[in-house]
């Protein structure tokens, strides 16, 4: 039973509210199951449904509220629940927000694009249902859908506005609260069939009621705790969005106009938000909010109901103005603590990995590798907390292969090489040792070796499409590596816009999920990979690896030229400093890692709705459990300690594997 509602006067209203939610479910794609997960919150979420207990309440309020809803009364009220679902959506991605009622919402989890068009689905699901209900209903749902559209436009076109007036703010939060509020309880009148005036006072009663519902969260942005909230506060400040308290505190206040007149750092938004809680506008506009719920319980002063019932509804509607939130029941993914320098790979693979490269040529002894801190630090890691135990071979395998990838990528992001035709000739080599027959002897050279060494073992058991899928992905990292070292040489920095695309094309990302796959011995089923959750996940996890990095190399990388580092890519394409290019990157970074951190929460949520994964779903949340540990931890690898030390002699592996353009080209097998 929702808050401060009196079951002896409305006894129904519980098994009502179970009837709506038995109305509502998420949107079906035709043929696509995969993607109704969009716009179903799970099992976990726990909705207020106001707008719903709104929409009874009313019609209860003009019938009988001894007896159960009409069957169009809880149809109705489903319409509105679906209505402000689909508003949820649209907010979070205007608002850039991530967590709603604590947990992950789509915007964080699907991206914004999907997250629109969710919004855009469910809202047309509860369009419907007011077209099935009658004309009345879905033009009275048209009007209020025209007029919070001017809400919100009133509401942006003010940002960052420290002149905004008091009639400006409360025009706009009629549009983008009050107004669906109202259309809940005038729908729900409409299903009692009683007289028009009837309808309208129950309309401004939730109008009425929206206004101080909208002031009470304004006052909770200023004067609550992210935990109270369940999202994060303060918030209006810093994105421009004056309130009522911050428009009559920067009437008196001059130091609080200078700091509204611009955007805000953390620290200024801070200070602001002290100034207008000190000026007693909190208190004033909690007196507005108190005011409005007095203008709306006297709207139902005029309707022929028992004065129980109707103070029984204006109790309900002052229990809401409070939207705390409980603590969320799905616990905060933790962010993995630094590693030590002496966590790592067991003694006995870190001593194979040392013995193989020995064997292959990569080095010439174990103290040669030992002593190159770029490829010796890529083995110390919290291997315990991110790698389960498995097969020994397929360990080996796997490690064996990600440890060739480092010495690829350093090939070619060796400031030593300066000439475009070696960087071209080292490409052509490196698919030429991929592409030759299995029964053909290894082109002469380490890398070579390494790779005939691996190849065999990591194709052993693997499906001919994966056997293509790594091989493809592998020709395309070289050629994206190629094109980067091409870059480093010819001085050429990308835009931010182009940052993305070129960094994740040299992030070796399928090599690393494929290492993965044989590590844990599964291939991902394409459905799973191509879905659009699975999508994000792999790009938020490069994000984090690979901006990290940037942060963490940035002085080696502009030593050596590096191309793709955001930091000198933000400062080559705005201008700005240094210092000022780096904070830019951190708050992106920070971002992206609470959005991956939200993604990863939501993934088990996900392969239970996903069909035909075959009773393997928690080895395909495994491997993506792996592959985001890699992302919190791989920065933290001694691989990116700045040391004096002499690197490896990159050039001796790479005049092994040079094939030069003037040679033919291999044709594949």
């Amino acid at each position: 039973m929702p808050r401060e509602i009196d079951s002896a006067v409305f006894p129904h209203l519980e098994a009502d509210l179970d009837r709506v939610r038995d109305v509502l479910g998420p949107v079906q794609f035709r043929d696509r199951p995969e993607l109704t997960a969009l716009t179903d919150e799970g099992p976990v979420t726990s909705r207020r449904l106001v707008r719903p207990t709104l929409t009874l309440l009313s019609y209860y309020l003009l019938t009988d509220p001894a007896a159960p809803a009409d069957d169009r009364a809880v149809r109705a009220a489903a319409g509105m629940e679906l209505l402000h679902l689909g508003s949820l959506y649209h907010d979070d991605v205007i608002d850039h927000a991530f967590l709603r009622r604590g947990r992950p919402n789509a915007n964080a989890v699907w991206g914004s694009h999907m997250a629109v068009l969710g919004g855009d689905s469910v809202t047309s699901s509860g369009t419907r249902i007011l077209a099935e209900l009658g004309q009345r209903e879905v033009l009275a749902g048209a009007i209020a859908s025209e007029q919070m559209c001017e809400g919100m436009v009133i509401e942006a076109a003010d940002l960052y506005a420290a002149s905004r007036s008091e009639q400006s703010y409360l025009d706009a939060i009629h549009g983008k609260t009050a107004v669906l509020l109202s259309l809940a309880c005038r729908v729900g009148a409409m299903q009692a069939g009683r007289p028009e005036d009837q309808e309208e006072a129950l309309a401004q009663f939730g109008r009425y009621f929206g206004l101080a519902y909208q002031l009470c969260d304004d006052i909770l942005d200023l004067t609550s705790t992210a935990e109270e909230m369940g999202k994060p506060v303060n918030t209006d400040l810093s994105e421009g969005i004056y309130t009522l308290p911050v428009i009559r505190a920067a009437a008196r206040d001059r130091e609080l106009v200078r700091l509204l007149r611009r955007a805000m750092t953390g620290e200024q938004a801070a200070r602001a938000r002290e100034l207008v809680v000190a000026s007693g506008a909190v208190d004033e506009a909690r007196a507005m909010a108190d005011e409005f719920m007095d203008q709306a319980a006297g709207q139902l002063a005029t309707l022929p109901a028992h004065p129980n019932i109707r103070h029984a509804m204006t109790a309900y509607a002052r229990s809401v103005l409070d939207r705390r939130t409980p603590p969320s029941v799905v616990p905060p993914q933790a962010t993995p603590p630094p590693a030590a320098h002496d966590h790592g790979l067991p003694q006995e693979l870190t001593q194979w990995v040392r013995s193989w490269m020995v064997d292959t040529g990569l080095v010439r002894s174990p103290a040669e590798f030992d002593h190159h801190h770029r490829w010796a630090g890529v083995m110390r890691f919290g291997a315990a907390e991110i790698l389960a135990p498995t097969d020994g071979t397929r360990e080996r395998t796997a490690i064996g292969m990600a440890m060739l990838s480092v010495v690829l990528d350093d090939l070619f992001e060796d400031p030593q090489l300066r000439d475009p035709n070696a960087v071209t000739a080292l490409r052509r080599g490196l698919v030429a040792m991929l592409r030759q027959a299995p029964e053909a002897p290894a082109r002469p050279g380490a890398i070579a070796t390494a790779w005939a060494s691996l190849w065999p073992r990591l194709r052993a058991g693997r499906t001919t499409r994966w056997q293509e899928r790594f091989l493809d992905g592998l020709e395309e990292w070289f050629e994206a590596a190629e094109c980067e070292a091409h870059h480093r040489i010819n001085g050429y920095i990308p835009s931010v816009a182009d940052y993305l695309p070129l960094r994740m094309s040299t992030s070796g990302i399928e090599t690393a999920i494929a290492c993965v796959e044989v590590y844990q011995d599964r291939e991902l089923p394409s459905k799973l990979r191509n879905h659009p959750v699975i999508r994000r996940l792999e790009e938020l996890a490069f994000l984090v690896t690979f901006v990290e990095n940037d942060l963490v190399g940035l002085d080696q990388d502009e030593a050596d030229q590096i191309p793709y580092n955001l930091v000198r890519v933000v400062r080559h394409d705005t201008g700005c400093t240094r210092n000022d290019a780096i904070e830019q990157v951190q708050r992106q970074v920070a971002e992206h890692r609470a959005q991956l951190e939200a993604v990863v929460r939501y993934i088990p949520v996900l392969l239970r709705m996903v069909p035909g994964l075959s009773g393997q779903r928690k080895e395909y949340g495994s491997i993506y459990g792996n592959l985001t540990n890699f992302a919190f931890w791989v920065n933290r690898t001694d691989r990116y300690a700045q040391t004096a030390a002499a690197g490896p002699d990159l050039e001796r592996l790479r005049r092994e594997i040079y094939y030069p353009a003037a040679e033919p080209a291999p044709a594949a097998p």
